[in-house]
């Protein structure tokens, strides 16, 4: 099912085989009076698996969705590339306890009100970034038995094209539960099962 929010929050149905290259990130472009505009199969939002027991984050996390500009212009869908000169800055609004966004280089975990910007848009290359979406065990938040996250962030012109941006958007992100929490919510399952009968 396509979720498609009008352009007053500035987010549009996903587009189908026109889009490929957009299938698991947020697609970026303006629309005909000068707004940001971002165009995403929200069905596509991947669940964050646990990381490798090599590494030393502890938790969950994903590079996906990233955030890509359109580098062609989409008139029927009413999506037009960003110009040269725009810069796109990304702002976290808000996230759930427990879920926490890093910037692209997973040096710098924002808070909400913080941002980063992802790579200029220039006369012959658009960018494509990847924030880290992460669940971290640590964080005071966390809450093993909550597997469903939202977050919500906007997206801003800081650059000399000057667009409006986006109303805040929302994404729902699902974690991946441990062998071991799945054993527990199985359990739990079936004593509820039982209960009923």
């Amino acid at each position: 099912m396509y979720r498609s929010i009008t352009t007053t929050l500035a987010v549009a149905a996903f587009a189908g085989s026109a889009l490929a290259d957009f299938e698991t990130d947020f697609g970026v472009g303006r629309t005909m009076d000068g707004n940001l505009i971002v165009e995403f199969n929200f069905d596509n939002i991947e669940e964050i698996q646990e990381s490798p027991d090599l590494m030393a984050f502890d938790g969950f996390f994903s590079d996906e969705p990233g955030f890509a500009g359109f580098d062609f212009d989409e008139p029927d869908e009413g999506i037009f590339a960003l110009e040269a000169g725009a810069q796109i800055q990304f702002e976290l609004v808000s996230a759930d306890a427990g879920f926490r966004v890093y910037d692209p280089t997973f040096s710098t975990v924002l808070n909400p009100g913080d941002t980063f910007n992802f790579d200029a848009v220039t006369s012959t290359s658009t960018f494509d970034d990847h924030p880290w979406w992460t669940i971290e065990r640590s964080d005071p938040g966390f809450d093993e038995s909550i597997f469903s996250y939202d977050v919500t962030f906007r997206l801003l012109d800081v650059g000399s094209t000057g667009y409006g941006a986006t109303d805040n958007i929302t994404v729902t992100f699902t974690r991946v539960p441990t062998p071991a929490s799945a054993a527990v919510l199985g359990l739990a399952g079936l004593a509820a099962t039982r209960r009923r009968r």
